[in-house]
C-alpha cells in the first residue's frame, strides 16, 4: 500500500490520467481518421442550427418487409416472449389484422444537418428519415413522428447508418403512411467526438435541429407531399428521456416547431431522474449493473457542460487512464464491460460504485449532493418534475419490475404532472412485461397502436 503513495508514483499516475484527460477532450472535437471521409464539415462551416447540410436517398424498403413483421408479432407469436395483455386491451389483434393490408413502401434519406450544442457553437449532426413512397399524382399527407433511439455505443449503429434495433419500427410506422424521422444523436454518425449521452438539452436539439432540416428537404418535394401539422414524438429508454427533452423544449419555446402543433408525447422506459440512487444500480446493493452507461453519462455531461463538470472529480484515475480513451464508439456495451471489470479486478456483474469513483465524489453524493456539480446540473435539468401542457396528450409507460430504469421515474412525472396541472392529459401505463428488454417491444408496439388510432380519428 505504501508504493501506492511514493512520489514518482503519484507523478506519473497524474500524468497517466491528464494524457488520458488530453484524449478524451480530443475525442469531443475531432473524427477519428478513418471516419472522417463521412464527417464533412467541421463545426466552424456551421453557422447556425437546422440547416439541411446534405440529403441523399439511402434505400427504398418494400411495404412487404412491415407486412411480414406484422403478420410475425402475432399476439401467439408475441406472447412467447413478451406479455401481451397490455397490448390487447389497447386493441392491437384487431389493429394489426386491419393495417397490415394498409401498408405502403418507405423511401428512406439519410439526412446530415446543423444541430445546436449545450456547450455552445453547432455540430454536422446526421439522421435518417423514412417516408411513405405516394401515390403518384396524389400528395400524400404527412403527419411527422420524431422517433428517438435507445442507448448504443457503437457510432455507426445509427438511424443513418441503417443500424439501431428499432430500425424495423421506424419503416413499419412510416409504411402506415407517416414521415418518421430519427436523429443519430451528437457524438454518433457524421458527429465528432464522445456522445453526450443522455443530456436533455442535447438529444432535444438533434431531435428538432433534425427535424426542420428533415422537412425542409421533404419541402423540396412539393408534388409529392404535404403535411398534417402534427407532431409526435416517442422513444424508449434513453429515447424516452429524449423524448420529455424534446416535448420540453418544443413547449417551452427553447427549440421552434413553425408550422406543427404536438398531437401526442410517449416516453417510455424513460429514465427521467438520472440520480434516482446512482444510475444502474441493482436496488439495495452497490454493484453497478451497467458500468458502461455509468461512465458514458459522465463523459457525455462533461462534454456538454465543461465549465462545470470535470471527469477527474469523478472517476478513479484508473478509470480515465484505461477505459475513457475506449469510449470512442468503436466498441459495444458488452466489450466494454469487460474491460471495466478487467481493470477493477472483478467479474463482469460484480463491478461496484467504489469501482469507478472517487471516494470524495461518493462521499459528497451521500451526505452534501447540492455540492456536487454533475449532481446539481442533472438534478437542475430533470423531467420528472415537469409539468405538461393542457392539450398535449402525455402517455408514459413503463415496466413497475424494471431492472435497469426504475418505475418510479415515470410514476414520480405521472404524480407531478396531476398535481401540478389537472387539466393536463396525462397517462401512466404499466407494462406488463418484466425486463427492461423485453418492456422495450411491449411499449414500442403500444405506442405506435396508440398513435395511429388517435391519428386516424382526426385524419380527413
Amino acid at each position: 500500500m505504501v508504493k501506492l503513495f511514493h512520489r514518482s508514483t503519484l507523478v506519473s499516475g497524474r500524468r497517466a490520467r491528464d494524457s488520458a484527460i488530453f484524449r478524451y477532450m480530443a475525442l469531443q472535437f475531432y473524427a477519428s481518421s478513418k471516419n472522417s471521409a463521412i464527417r464533412g464539415p467541421r463545426v466552424a462551416r456551421i453557422t447556425a442550427p437546422g440547416q439541411l447540410l446534405a440529403a441523399k436517398e439511402a434505400r427504398r424498403v418494400s411495404l412487404l418487409k412491415p407486412r411480414a413483421l406484422l403478420a410475425l408479432a402475432s399476439p401467439l407469436v408475441l406472447g412467447r416472449a413478451i406479455e401481451t395483455s397490455v397490448l390487447e386491451a389497447a386493441g392491437y389483434p384487431e389493429w394489426r389484422i386491419q393495417r397490415r393490408d394498409e401498408l405502403v413502401d418507405v423511401q428512406s434519406v439519410r439526412i446530415s444537418f446543423s444541430a445546436r450544442l449545450p456547450e455552445g457553437g453547432a455540430e454536422r449532426q446526421s439522421g435518417m428519415l423514412h417516408l411513405p413512397v405516394p401515390v403518384a399524382g396524389l400528395r400524400q399527407p404527412l403527419t411527422w413522428v420524431v422517433f428517438l433511439r435507445g442507448t448504443v455505443h457503437l457510432r455507426d449503429n445509427v438511424p443513418s447508418r441503417g443500424g439501431g434495433s428499432e430500425r424495423s419500427l421506424m419503416e413499419a410506422t412510416a409504411a402506415l403512411g407517416y414521415a418518421v424521422w430519427a436523429p443519430d444523436y451528437a457524438g454518433m454518425g457524421d458527429a465528432a467526438g464522445v456522445q453526450e449521452y443522455c443530456v436533455p438539452e442535447s438529444m432535444a436539439a438533434s431531435a428538432l435541429d433534425g427535424l426542420a432540416a428533415a422537412r425542409n428537404y421533404v419541402a423540396e418535394h412539393p408534388d409529392g407531399y404535404t403535411e398534417t401539422g402534427r407532431l409526435i414524438v416517442l422513444g424508449y429508454s434513453q429515447g424516452g428521456l429524449a423524448t420529455m427533452a424534446t416535448l420540453e423544449a418544443a413547449t417551452r419555446g427553447a427549440i421552434s416547431v413553425p408550422g406543427l402543433r404536438i398531437a401526442a408525447g410517449y416516453p417510455l422506459g424513460a429514465p427521467l431522474d438520472l440520480m434516482i440512487g446512482v444510475p444502474f444500480m441493482k436496488a439495495g446493493s452497490s454493484i453497478v449493473e451497467r458500468p458502461d452507461y455509468s461512465i458514458l453519462l459522465v463523459l457525455g455531461w462533461a462534454r456538454a457542460y465543461p465549465n462545470r463538470i470535470k471527469i477527474e472529480d469523478i472517476l478513479l484515475p484508473v478509470m480515465i487512464k484505461e477505459i475513457v480513451p475506449l469510449m470512442d464508439g468503436t466498441r459495444d456495451g458488452d466489450e466494454l464491460c469487460r474491460r471495466i471489470a478487467k481493470v477493477a479486478g472483478k467479474k463482469p456483474d460484480s463491478v461496484t460504485h467504489e469501482d469507478l469513483y472517487r471516494p470524495e465524489y461518493l462521499d459528497a453524493i451521500l451526505n452534501a449532493p447540492e455540492t456536487v456539480p454533475y449532481y446539481a446540473v442533472q438534478d437542475a435539468a430533470r423531467l420528472d418534475r415537469w409539468t405538461a401542457p393542457a392539450g398535449l396528450p402525455l402517455v408514459l409507460a413503463a415496466a413497475p419490475e424494471d431492472e435497469l430504469v426504475p418505475f418510479l421515474n415515470s410514476k414520480n412525472e405521472y404524480d407531478w404532472v396531476r398535481r401540478h396541472n389537472p387539466a393536463a392529459e396525462v397517462s401512466l401505463v404499466r407494462l406488463a412485461s418484466g425486463s427492461h428488454g423485453r418492456a422495450a417491444v411491449e411499449g414500442l408496439l403500444y405506442a405506435l397502436v396508440d398513435l395511429d388510432l388517435r391519428e386516424r380519428k382526426v385524419a380527413p
